[in-house]
This record gives structure tokens, sequence and C-alpha cells, in this order.
């Protein structure tokens, strides 16, 4: 009904977004102790271990089947650990205790306590795998159909683009933190953009510097900035279109101070990044970078983002009662996707014959996807900044109108009272006690007039 009160999920503006993005960080450091804690370690070294043997498995003679079957059977087996691993006494079975890592170091008890905490999940992967072969095995036990491999390599994809968009959220989270109170502001963004790129454009020559002297051992700067003029110019033009695809949403932000410090942070972190992705795709293809050196660097690059995506299903999921990931079975889901991860990349360098192009493929779509997530935050943001905005101008609206209704109402009150003391006053004037009367009327007319002179009597 018109002039009804809004209801209280009206009234109330919703949850700023900056101030979300600004919690989902402070859980990192939680997470970070939690996937690092010594009582799991011997779970990343299995992984490293069994990743590097399947790897090599899948690059020798016919063995791909057999590296599909080992990657899928070891990240569903983590998977149905993590499903269980809320409970107390799974949890207890794949973690080392308390009084074991706190006792004496003795190299046969670690190794007892390392064997039983990684037996719970790869018994269910080898379980998982016994039951595929029975499944899906055709002419052999390890002869599976061709979907294995490929829906393996295929991941790869998915796991580029979470990359990206892992990353976009712990920046974003990053940014938001510690910025003003909403204010009026104001700004330029091409001054800020030109700024920034000057910044991206020193990051990069250091970086080309860099990575020559540590492949050919000399230190040559303009020889260097000559050599890979054309990344400059590609990072250039990357930047340039980005900035301007993104102007309409900068322009925005620059309006409110909040806005404008939460903008120019996230830009420049996602640029940084998505230079960062285009400069390891030049050393990839033009510099003499070794494959072992790929190798390492992928590696690094997986358990980050695993880590990423691990940190954003947890950020996204605190609070409810259900939660797909939690601090309690965060490790397990990071092993599951970490298999996987390393499955595709096995895969597809099978099917390309070489690791170099795939990793090319994975940073050419991290950085078409963080270029992408560049405006997709941004919107986002300045969406909600729209929201609150309307909110509140309905609520000064409702305030406003109410505030009419009272003071029409007192007025009506008033000319009420007003009518009401009017007819009092014409009818009981004569009641008035603030007039008195002292009987004295004063001169009179008949006081100063000689009557004798003015009337003659007849006689």
């Amino acid at each position: 009904m018109e002039g009804e009160a809004p209801s209280a999920a009206e009234t109330v503006p919703p949850e700023n977004m900056l101030k979300e993005l600004a919690a989902n960080e402070t859980s990192l450091i939680a997470l970070i102790k939690t996937l690092l804690s010594p009582k799991t370690l011997p779970h990343l070294l299995m992984i490293v271990i069994f990743s590097t043997i399947l790897y090599f498995v899948a690059n020798s003679n016919g063995g791909e089947d057999i590296a599909a079957l080992g990657f899928i059977s070891l990240s569903l087996g983590y998977v149905v650990t993590a499903v269980f691993s809320t409970n107390q006494k799974v949890r207890s079975w794949i973690t080392i205790s308390n009084t074991q890592e706190n006792a004496p170091f003795n190299l046969s008890l670690r190794l007892k306590s390392i064997v039983r905490i990684c037996a719970f999940p790869l018994s269910l992967s080898v379980a998982i795998g016994l039951l595929l072969m029975m499944l899906f095995s055709q002419d052999s036990a390890t002869d599976l159909p061709a979907i294995f491999p490929i829906s393996l390599a295929a991941l790869f994809v998915i796991w580029a683009v979470a990359q990206g968009r892992s990353f976009s959220s712990w920046a974003s989270s990053l940014a938001a933190k510690n910025l003003p109170d909403k204010e009026a502001s104001s700004g330029n963004i091409w001054v800020i953009a030109s700024a920034q790129y000057v910044l991206v454009m020193l990051l990069s020559v250091i970086g080309i510097i860099g990575f020559d002297f540590i492949y050919d051992a000399e230190l040559e700067v303009m020889s260097s900035v000559v050599a890979n003029a054309l990344f400059l110019v590609l990072s250039t033009a990357a930047f340039g279109l980005t900035v301007y695809w993104t102007r309409e949403s900068r322009r925005i932000s620059m309006l409110d101070k909040a806005l404008k410090k939460f903008t120019n942070r996230w830009t420049l972190f996602a640029h940084i990044f998505a230079t960062w992705h285009l400069l390891t795709v030049w050393r990839q293809l033009v510099m003499s970078q070794q494959t072992i050196e790929i190798f390492v660097e992928e590696v690094l690059l997986m358990m980050f983002t695993v880590f990423m995506a691990i940190w954003t299903l947890t950020s996204k999921s605190f609070g409810p009662k259900f939660k797909i990931l939690s601090t309690e079975n965060a490790l397990p889901w990071g092993l599951a996707f970490g298999y996987a991860y390393a499955g595709s990349v096995a895969m597809l360098a099978t099917a390309l014959d070489n690791i170099t192009y795939v990793m090319v493929a994975g940073h050419i779509i991290a950085f078409l996807t963080i270029t992408w997530m560049q405006r997709s935050v941004l919107k986002k943001v300045l969406s909600q900044h729209d929201i609150d905005v309307a909110i509140q101008r309905r609520i000064d609206a409702h305030a406003l109108k109410a505030a009419s209704t009272t003071q029409v109402a007192d007025i009506k009150v008033t000319n009420d009272e007003q009518t009401h003391s009017g007819t009092d006053t014409s009818t009981d004037w004569q009641e008035d006690t603030s007039l008195e009367w002292s009987g004295e009327v004063g001169k009179t007319i008949g006081e100063e007039v000689e009557w004798n002179e003015v009337i003659e009597l007849d006689d």
C-alpha cells in the first residue's frame, strides 16, 4: 500500500560488497595453516611423487590409459575422503595425532604414521580403480575407453579458467582491504591508467632482463629490450584494450572515494597478473626456456591454482550450515583438485607430444579469463553500489513522506485549536478577569458647561 512503511528487508541495505570481499581475505591465513599443517604434510608429499610417476607413465608407450586411470582414481579417492573427513573418526585416520607429532623423532615411527594417514585415501583410490576397470575395461584390464584420457585432458580448460577466477577473488579481496568511507570524489581515469601503464611496463622490462640473464648468463639491458620489443608492443596493446573496455566502470568509480581506491588497486593487480601470463607465453615460445624449468614452474603454478581454488570455495561457503568445503575438509578437496589438474596436464602433454604447448594454451586461457574478470568484478561491485544507493533513496523518500504527513497533521491540530479558541472569545468575553473597573469615569460633559448661560427659563 502507498504510504506503508517498508519492511525490514527493504529498509536494511544489503551487505556492502567491498566489506564482503575484505572479509573473505581474512580466511587466507587460516587456510594456509590448514593446508601446510605438519599433521598432513605426507599427503602433499604423496601427490608430488604419484603425479610425477604417472606423468612419465602417460608419456611412455601405451601408458595413457594406465595414467588416466591412476589420476582419476586418486582424485575420486580424495573426493570420497573429503566427503567423510568432517567426521572426527575419519579425520583422525588421515592426520598425525598430537602425541605422535610431539614425540621424539623416530624414523620407523614416522614412516608408520605416514603410511597410516595415507592408507585410507589410497585404499579408496585402489577400490575405485578396480571398480572402473571392471565396469569399463575392454580387451584387457587396463584397456579403457578413450573417453577417460580425453575427459581428463578437457578438464585443463576448466583449471585454466579456475586459475584466473580464483586469482581475481583473492586480488579483489586484497583490494577491498582498509578502504576509506564512502565519500564524494573525483578523478581522471586516463591519468590513473597512465600511471598504471608505466608501472606495468617497468615490471615487464625488469622481467625480460631478469629472465634473459637467467637463460643466457649475460646482462645486456638494451639488447634484451630490443630483442623482446614485440612483447612490449603486445602487452601495451593488451593493456590499452583492457582499459578502453572497462572505461565506463572506471569512470563511475571515480565519483566515490572508496570505489576509486578499490578500482585502482584491483585493476593494477589484474594488469600485472595478465601481463605475467603474457610474459610466460612469450618466454616459452621465444626465449630459450628449458623443459625442466617449465615443469617446475607449472608444478608451482598448479599448487597456487589449487590453493586459490580451495580458498575461493571456502570463502563463498563460509557461514551457511551446509558447507561444500570447509577448513575441516579443505586438504582432501585440494588434493582431489591437484590430481585432476596434474592428470589434465599429463594427458594433454601426451596428446600434443610437448608440454610447452599445453602450458602456453593454459596461460592464454588464464590471461583471457583475468581480462574478462577485470570488467566483471567492477560491474558487480558497482551494481551493488547502485542497489545501495537506490534503497537509500527509497528510505529517504519514505522518511520525507512520513515527515510531511506528520507536519500536515500538526498543522491540522493547530488550526483546530485556534478555531476552538476563537469560539470561546466570542461568547465568554465578559468573563475576562484581566479587566478591572475602578468606578471612575473621568470628566463628564456636564462639568464644563455653564447651564445658566445656556438655558433661559421663561417665567
